[in-house]
């Protein structure tokens, strides 16, 4: 599952920013450089996106912009220290390792594996990744919470002024695309890491570890990965697991937000967009369909262009020409 293509990036005048525009959810999570992400697009629609990368000696900023909601997994490449703030409240809560974070927060990760989370449709997101020597270097004293970053994902509250740090994201993106002098640049990633700074003092460092839900969730989903031509009814799921259907339905909805059987049919949807997107010229829709358990080809067009808001041949099709002009 791991994502593997680049997606065309539009260089701004500086390469101290980067931005793309992103029409897939496959696109998008390919757009994390130095990451290695799996991902699922959990609401129906189109989906829509933007990244933008800026580079500010020592610190690198991402501002994350998506339409529908995701169930995101994966790893860092690095050994930085990565601080993801919400720029706006999403009117669900944040779901990280099966436990709901509802009020306004932050996702600390060290390298490593990032925790499976589910973000909110029209999420709009801002992560620092700070070299983990000049984070060390900024957080001393017996009190500094750096030892608890290194033991794992953490969540922080936060009092942070969304508006303010989306401003300055921005004045940071006009201002690097007119070739400041050094001073400046580093007086920009002064007040991002200020920002940080702020939030690891305002509270303690809460180490997130998965739910038992999410045990439970973990292992009803290694059953559904291994039945993927033939969706497995969930009677024999929970029987295969060892929970009642009730004990079933509540784990999924509380860790992922569907139903188990919600979950099956997004699974091998999901799983067929990842072939149409990145599969060979003599890729057929009607073989990857019934490969994943769908052979009513009618009803199966339907469920997919509801979720990804376009038709399996459509998403093929534009496979085919991207393959065609990257050559």
């Amino acid at each position: 599952m791991a994502i593997l293509t680049t997606p065309c990036l539009e260089p701004a005048p500086t390469s101290r920013v980067i931005r793309h525009h992103t029409y897939s959810v496959q696109q998008h999570v390919a757009g994390y450089q130095g990451w290695d992400l799996h991902v699922m697009q959990l609401s129906e629609g189109r989906f829509d996106g933007e990244i933008t990368f800026v580079d500010l000696e020592g610190v690198r900023v991402v501002r994350d912009q998506s339409s529908q909601a995701m169930l995101k997994q994966g790893g860092l490449k690095s050994t930085s220290v990565s601080f993801s703030f919400p720029l706006v409240r999403p009117e669900t809560p944040l779901i990280c390792q099966g436990k709901s974070y509802p009020g306004a927060g932050i996702l600390a990760i060290r390298g490593g594996e990032l925790p499976e989370i589910r973000v909110a449709a029209g999420l709009d997101l801002l992560s620092m990744s700070v070299d983990y020597p000049y984070l060390a270097t900024l957080l001393h004293g017996p009190d500094a919470p750096i030892e608890g970053l290194l033991t794992g994902p953490n969540y922080l509250p936060t009092t942070t002024d969304y508006q303010a740090l989306s401003q300055l994201f921005e004045l940071t993106c006009r201002t690097l695309s007119q070739a400041p002098p050094p001073a400046l640049i580093r007086e920009l990633r002064d007040a991002f890491v200020g920002h940080m700074l702020d939030a690891l003092e305002y509270g303690e460092v809460e180490p997130v570890t998965p739910s038992a839900r999410k045990r439970v969730v973990d292992r009803a989903r290694e059953v559904i990965a291994a039945h993927d031509s033939e969706p497995i009814a969930i009677p024999s799921l929970c029987h295969q697991i060892g929970v009642s259907r009730r004990k079933l339905q509540y784990c999924f909805q509380e860790c992922i937000g569907v139903s188990p059987y919600t979950y099956v049919r997004l699974f091998r949807l999901n799983a067929i967009h990842r072939a149409l997107t990145y599969g060979d010229d003599d890729m057929r829709v009607q073989d990857e369909a019934a490969r994943w358990g769908f052979f009513h080809l009618g009803r199966f067009s339907m469920e997919y262009r509801r979720l990804f808001g376009e038709r399996p041949s459509d998403t093929l099709n534009r496979a085919r020409r991207n393959r065609a002009i990257s050559g």
